[in-house]
């Protein structure tokens, strides 16, 4: 397990990150969220070990990084949102360098690049130089480097920027299986990519943090403004009706899913379910079906990123 406890980092005496306390299991996937300038590549690079805070403590599996040593980077996969390749070498022989970096045993390494590049889909990429790559395809061996050695820790910065959606769709795959037995830190500006692969947040705001656990859970601490609620209903003023409701702020068609029936997503600021039944009948509409939609990962970001600290 990764702790982090009261960690600091300042930068000509602008703090980067003010006493971020947090842990990351292994089995988890924990999504990495904030704003430009949130602290999100400081903790990155922190936790990664490429350079040491300005105050706190981190420890893994209880032991201070700093006691662990070059051990701990041993222990840690990184892939920065720019994977750092040598575009000379071809990927066989970016691969061979950092398991030498890794200390990967010679007599291990053809098997274990080869495993590796086909987990990351570059297998039939190896004799090519990185230079003549395209950018998703160097984002693959950046992701095919970062798991050398089989790290306990893996941190990944927009894993999937710059791949087709079939490779969005695989790599996200990969992610999720990597976070059974692994501690992984993913960042993304692609929220449904947090919402759809992230077991627990943590969500950065200038430094500090304001929020952290499961989306449910966060949503729970956090009053939001936004109700959102689906509804299957009948007749010609049944839309019209639910959009004068007041504190309705969008009626939207869904695609319909029963004959007969039209099926809404109804945008609100406040709760207004109690009064739908109610407005429909005066209406003489007929609602067969009413619920509330789980609240979204988006709503939540931006509601938090407005609050003040």
């Amino acid at each position: 397990m990764l702790k982090l406890e009261q960690v600091t980092k300042t930068y000509n005496h602008h703090a980067a990150l003010k006493g971020l306390s947090c842990t990351v299991s292994r089995g988890e996937v924990v999504g990495l969220l904030g704003a430009n300038g949130a602290g999100k590549s400081t903790t990155m690079s922190i936790c990664a070990g490429y350079f040491a805070p300005t105050s706190g403590r981190i420890s893994w599996d209880g032991v201070d990084v700093r006691r662990l040593g070059p051990a701990y980077q041993c222990e840690v996969g990184y892939l920065p949102e720019v994977p750092p390749l040598h575009p000379e070498l071809t990927v066989r022989e970016s691969m061979e360098y950092a398991c030498g970096l890794k200390r990967i045993r010679p007599s291990k390494r053809k098997a274990h690049i080869e495993q590796l590049c086909e987990l990351a889909g570059v297998a039939d990429r190896m004799n090519m130089t990185t230079r003549s790559l395209s950018k998703g395809y160097k984002q693959r061996v950046g992701l095919a480097q970062a798991l050398i050695g089989n790290p306990g820790l893996i941190i990944l910065d927009e894993p999937t920027a710059g791949l087709d959606p079939g490779q969005i769709v695989s790599i996200r795959e990969v992610i999720r299986e990597l976070g059974r037995e692994h501690a992984v830190i993913l960042s993304s500006h692609i929220l449904s990519e947090i919402d759809d692969v992230c077991t627990k947040l943590l969500i950065l705001r200038k430094g500090e943090l304001v929020a952290s656990g499961t989306i449910a859970q966060i949503a729970a601490s956090v009053r939001s403004d936004v109700h959102r609620l689906r509804v299957r209903v009948r007749g010609e003023q049944a839309l019209s009706a639910l959009a004068a409701v007041e504190g309705v702020t969008d009626v939207s068609p869904l695609a319909q899913r029963e004959e007969g029936w039209q099926e809404l997503m109804i945008t609100a600021r406040c709760d207004v379910a109690q009064r739908i039944p109610g407005v429909l009948e005066q209406a003489g509409a007929q609602l067969r079906m009413l619920y509330p939609m789980d609240v979204e990962l988006e709503d939540l970001f931006m509601k938090l990123m407005q609050e003040e600290g």
